[in-house]
């Protein structure tokens, strides 16, 4: 008969956390792992908080998602550690591989290997060569079959006047202006008069925003092309002259005239 794990083992509470983040980020259901194990999903509830769980469980339950239990524990050690943020070198690297960068920063942000090869047609060959990359680089850690683990921080924030910050205008942003259309009906302008108390608030308004968008596109990962897209958005707040401003609209009015 096989032991039974020690449900009150930290170790193990770890091991199930890990084991249940990665399930939800494959998509898979009770219900799902239920019909995979052969057991009823009341079943599975039990196992997922460490009741009746036993090595043999757990195996499967690794198997289930491609994971060896070595890894599952790798994993789980990981997820412990603070992660690190982008490094100057680390930046540098992405900002000479746009394409490469704009992977990153959705595997950053929950996307899966499969579901971006899917997104924008890359072959198993492209998509482990790019993988290896960022392996290489110390962004990611690579497991057999695509897998991937987080190596710094899903929160990095990119240096300001930094390489990915140029490198995102270069090859984003100002295409992005270029096809501005004013018929659109996505963009708004405001200006305020604010004190240095207010522009932080209004900064904690555009982080919060920022997050919010993103929470709200993780129930849209896996969605067909037919059904979502992708869309670009860029926040920014700059300082106003009115003085300098006035002179400009005052000349635009004259020659309107």
């Amino acid at each position: 008969m096989t032991a039974l794990l020690k449900q009150d083992n930290s170790e193990i509470s770890l091991l199930l956390k890990t084991l249940k983040n990665i399930l939800k980020s494959r998509g898979l259901l009770y219900q799902d792992v239920a019909a995979a194990l052969g057991v009823s999903e009341t079943t599975v509830k039990r196992y997922l908080t460490g009741h009746s769980l036993s090595v043999d469980v757990l195996e499967q339950l690794c198997r289930l998602v491609d994971l060896r239990m070595s890894d599952l524990v790798d994993i789980a050690r990981e997820s412990q550690a603070e992660l690190p943020p982008l490094s100057h070198a680390q930046e540098e690297n992405l900002a000479r591989e746009p394409f490469m960068a704009s992977l990153f920063y959705l595997i950053a942000k929950g996307h899966t290997p499969q579901s971006l090869q899917k997104d924008f047609g890359i072959d198993d060959a492209q998509m482990n060569r790019f993988l290896t990359t960022l392996d290489r680089w110390g962004l990611i850690r690579l497991f057999p079959f695509n897998r991937v683990k987080l190596r710094v921080s899903p929160l990095f924030q990119v240096e300001r006047g930094g390489p990915l910050a140029r490198s995102l205008r270069a090859n984003m942003l100002d295409d992005m202006f270029r096809k501005f259309d004013v018929e659109m009906e996505d963009w708004s302008y405001s200006f305020a008069k604010l004190s240095p108390a207010s522009v932080e608030r209004a900064r904690e308004l555009l982080r919060e925003f920022t997050h919010a968008l993103a929470k709200i596109s993780e129930q849209d990962r896996d969605l067909t092309d037919e059904s979502a897209g992708y869309w670009s958005m860029f926040v920014m707040m700059t300082p106003l002259d009115v003085r300098q401003q006035k002179v400009k609209l005052a000349a635009c009015g004259a020659k309107a005239a």
